[in-house]
């Protein structure tokens, strides 16, 4: 971003007017599209705004931890490629903080239950792969990894070598730890942020909710005052029946 385009995105902020139109809490409209993986066990194809990630999930056999010998395990992995990523100068950072974050929202709401994914105790368990991968980015790809990754969470289904029956995730959907990301550009705090936005942002919040707050990740030079993470926080809250819905939909019960 030049510093021409730096500033006057700035002084949009102050007088609080987005590029895209949209009011400050606006999100922009969510596509997903499921099962876009022929090889893997679930798998969802996210858009939201310009920003395209998609996410593959997939099951294996695995030796419990040492230290978790009743439960299986989640790895979480994000990548964005200098092709579709704007943060070439710090991608690989970037993709292993959105990577954490996505892993910590699920694994801290519990959504899995991972005592259900024992095999045999002490010996075998599954473990739970989930991959994303930025397409484009244009912005907010904490929101759109974690879309993408809880519905492909959703729409897996795996088998177990030896066993005939097909397995779906032991999930808690009341637990689906949804995230909500602002931005903090020049003193006005914007709800899902772009691109360009992010750019001249000097603070950035992220937020997953589920029936209760799961995660908080804040990047960034810049800082939010108490006031204003507890705003962002009854935002989120606010605005997680929406996404929920979107997230939902089509989803058999």
């Amino acid at each position: 971003m030049t510093l021409e385009n730096y500033n006057y995105m700035r002084e949009l902020a102050e007088r609080k007017i987005r590029l895209d139109q949209r009011a400050e809490f606006e999100g922009r409209k969510i596509t997903i599209k499921d099962n876009v993986i022929n090889h893997s066990d679930g798998s969802a194809y996210v858009e939201l705004g310009g920003t395209k990630v998609i996410a593959g999930v997939k099951v294996l056999n695995g030796t419990p931890f040492p230290d978790r010998p009743n439960e299986g395990a989640l790895v979480v992995n994000f990548e964005a490629s200098e092709l579709a990523s704007n943060y070439n100068d710090d991608r690989i950072n970037y993709s292993i903080e959105v990577g954490r974050v996505t892993d910590r929202g699920i694994r801290e709401s519990n959504l899995i239950d991972l005592t259900k994914l024992v095999i045999e105790e002490g010996k075998t368990v599954s473990f739970v792969y989930v991959d994303i991968v930025c397409l484009n980015n244009e912005g907010n790809l904490f929101d759109a990894g974690n879309i993408a990754a809880l519905r492909a969470l959703l729409n897996a289904k795996y088998r177990i070598e030896g066993k005939e029956e097909t397995f779906t995730l032991p999930l808690d959907r009341s637990k689906l730890a949804i995230s909500h990301t602002f931005a903090k550009i020049n003193g006005t705090i914007v709800f899902d942020p772009t691109a360009e936005e992010e750019k001249a942002a000097d603070a950035r919040f992220t937020i997953g909710v589920s029936e209760k707050i799961n995660s908080l990740q804040k990047g960034g030079d810049g800082f939010f005052t108490p006031e204003e993470i507890d705003f962002c926080v009854g935002k989120a809250i606010e605005l997680r029946e929406e996404r929920f819905k979107t997230l939902m939909e089509n989803i058999n019960n």
